[in-house]
């Protein structure tokens, strides 16, 4: 592999991953949908997400939009990368509190799912 080639395998990673990010930011400017605490830490309580969000979605994917938070996220089906459903998660005193948003008539379904591992 090139110097070149390797460089833009590199700007494609960043690109995606970016992406991620900034089309869920649409989400986190709407009405969260549910809230919780946890009694997790923020790690074990995102696997625990994952786990219950995939009978759901089959493509759930989870990454750390900043130091101190994590993230799991349903991306759409369509051509864009947005997310239908994105739950943000923060270490809390008790836990792990966390904030589910979402643009899905059935998002209660993934709310209900997130309170199981309260």
């Amino acid at each position: 592999m090139t110097k070149t080639t390797a460089i833009l395998l590199a700007a494609i990673g960043a690109t995606a991953l970016s992406a991620c990010v900034s089309t869920d930011d649409a989400l986190l400017k709407t009405v969260p949908f549910g809230s919780g605490t946890s009694q997790y830490k923020p790690y074990d309580f995102v696997r625990c997400v994952k786990e219950k969000w995939k009978p759901i979605a089959p493509r759930v994917r989870e990454y750390s939009p900043s130091s101190d938070t994590l993230a799991v996220s349903v991306p759409s089906g369509g051509v864009t990368s947005q997310s239908v459903v994105l739950v943000i998660a923060q270490a809390s005193a008790n836990g792990t509190g966390y904030t589910i948003y979402g643009d899905v008539a059935g998002a209660s379904r993934y709310d209900a799912a997130t309170h199981t591992c309260d």
